[in-house]
């Protein structure tokens, strides 16, 4: 993994864990020469990672969209912002440019971007994991939908193991390197009824 692609908030949040685990994950970005992929934005956790993986002398890509450029980061010299038309555009570099997907605590862009990747890797378009750190058990009903989707006939149960829960950012990652991709078959034959 050389690219890690991270969805988070661009607010802060309420829980100090959520600060805590970007340290973590910024010390270890920089501790394994891999690279931070996110938002380009300067504010929320969004920022607060930025800020961490700079000062510490890591490497950046940000990619920023147009209607976003007000609140994108300064860039260092260790920063590569991308600027790109709209967001359709930025999911797609996220989605070139990722190695492994971390999917922070967030609100609606980060669930945007978060069930595009995932929706994406049911159709095999998308191969790299996906790791959902459940802070707090910030994604539990989340994951109670996504059981309930399964429980109800809309997903696989394999579409539902795929995903990588964690509480702890790093173990994340660590089940991340062993990640292998399979694809679920979603559609059912309905004349097989």
């Amino acid at each position: 993994m050389d690219n890690i692609c991270v969805f988070c908030g661009s607010n802060l949040g309420k829980l100090a864990e959520f600060e805590q685990q970007l340290k973590q994950l910024a010390t270890y970005l920089v501790e394994h020469k891999e690279t931070l992929v996110y938002g380009g934005g300067r504010l929320g956790l969004m920022g607060a990672l930025y800020q961490d993986v700079v000062t510490a002398g890591g490497k950046v890509i940000g990619v920023i969209p147009e209607v976003l450029e007000k609140h994108a980061v300064v860039a260092d010299k260790n920063t590569n912002l991308i600027h790109v038309k709209d967001m359709s555009e930025r999911k797609q570099k996220f989605v070139e440019l990722a190695d492994v997907f971390v999917v922070f605590p967030g609100g609606l862009g980060t669930m945007e971007e978060f069930f595009q990747v995932y929706s994406w890797a049911q159709l095999g378009l998308v191969t790299k994991p996906i790791v959902l750190v459940n802070i707090g058990g910030y994604y539990d009903k989340l994951l109670a939908f996504l059981k309930d989707g399964v429980k109800q006939g809309f997903m696989p149960q394999a579409n539902l193991d795929a995903l990588i829960v964690v509480e702890e950012v790093t173990a994340g990652l660590a089940a991340a390197k062993n990640f292998e991709y399979h694809q679920a078959n979603k559609w059912q034959d309905v004349s097989q009824r």
